[in-house]
């Protein structure tokens, strides 16, 4: 700001307005069901090519807790070898995450269907938040926290204990199916 001699020089104090978050939370099992079968009988729409992708990454995040780049990096021909450990696959864990569209993609799509199924704005639902919901339903289902946290790859239990909120918990306690 250039001062001339007719003009003092104002300070002008600028308020930062913080936008607070949205509360949101978590959706329920049976919401995850009604997404799934939105997903599974939406026809593709113009320029979207990576239907079956995003079914798997769905599921994949949905029912087995894949970290997005895990699911996007599966292999079929991982399988364990030995019998005991039949229909058992070895993951590569948490990796660089070099296939950015796909997970740019998958999270537009994820957006879409939202949109497209009017659910609330305060719903989450992006790739982490199945991964965040297959933790949840396991701890509320009775698996030990140190189990669960083998299950996701966590190197730290508190990393595990931070997927699990307790208003998550209160929220998917109250609409849990009888």
């Amino acid at each position: 700001m250039e001062q001339t001699k007719s003009e003092p020089m104002v300070r002008k104090k600028i308020k930062k307005v913080r936008n607070k978050k949205q509360l949101t939370i978590l959706p329920t099992n049976q919401l995850l069901q009604q997404v799934w079968d939105y997903i599974i009988s939406r026809p593709p729409k113009k320029g979207e090519f990576k239907k079956s992708e995003h079914e798997s990454l769905f599921l994949l995040g949905w029912k087995v807790g894949l970290r997005i780049s895990e699911a996007i990096g599966f292999d079929l021909s991982l399988e364990h070898q030995q019998a005991e450990y039949k229909n058992l696959y070895l993951l590569r864990g948490k990796r660089q995450k070099e296939s950015t569209t796909n997970r740019i993609s998958f999270f537009d799509f994820l957006e879409k269907v939202k949109e497209e199924m009017n659910l609330p704005v305060n719903v989450e639902l992006t790739p982490h938040t199945l991964r965040r919901c297959f933790a949840t339903y396991q701890a509320i289902s009775g698996m030990p926290l140190p189990v669960l946290q083998k299950v996701l790859g966590h190197s730290k239990i508190s990393t595990t204990a931070l997927y699990i909120k307790d208003s998550d918990l209160g929220n998917l306690v109250k609409f849990r199916p009888v």
